[in-house]
């Protein structure tokens, strides 16, 4: 279960240019790039983000209600900065915490940018700046060597009710 919503109506410069001025780490599942995950905070939780974070869950809502699936929350968020060559490894949100959708969020895609790819569905997914791509943490994923630079907000959730870290 994938689906793709069209968020390219937000000022993605704005939230760009906040990305670029927080702290980042070097992060296993990507070559050539930089992350916040687990470093800091939650990006979603930063104040300068609390209008993407409510449109974000808004469209989590909407995929729920399609898909009958009870109520989520966040559990973790981040951005990755890829740079050209780099490569997104083949991996799923399913390990450690168990999150039940996961998102990505392109806030800057160039035109050549490679897709983001499913292989257990066959399905690859062509990004650009300002979509939204929800899907089962389950589903492993991928990008191959990319051809220009990719910032790229994530997250996982998990049912409301749980009792696990939220993250926000």
């Amino acid at each position: 279960m994938i689906e793709q919503y069209d968020l390219s109506y937000l000022n993605l410069k704005s939230i760009q240019n906040f990305l670029y001025s927080t702290q980042t780490n070097e992060h296993g599942l990507i070559t050539k790039g930089k992350s916040s995950f687990n470093f800091g905070m939650p990006i979603l939780m930063y104040s300068e983000l609390q209008s993407l974070n409510k449109i974000i869950k808004k469209y989590v809502r909407i995929y729920c209600e399609k898909h009958k699936i009870t109520k989520l929350k966040f559990i973790n968020s981040w951005f990755n900065i890829t740079e050209p060559g780099s490569k997104l490894k083949p991996h799923n949100h399913s390990g450690g915490e168990e999150s039940i959708l996961s998102g990505a969020f392109y806030v800057s895609v160039g035109e050549n940018s490679v897709p983001l790819l499913f292989p257990d569905i066959d399905t690859s997914i062509k990004p650009y700046s300002g979509l939204l791509v929800i899907f089962s943490s389950d589903l492993v994923h991928y990008t191959e060597e990319e051809k220009e630079q990719r910032i790229v907000i994530s997250f996982n959730t998990d049912y409301e009710e749980s009792t696990r870290y939220t993250g926000h």
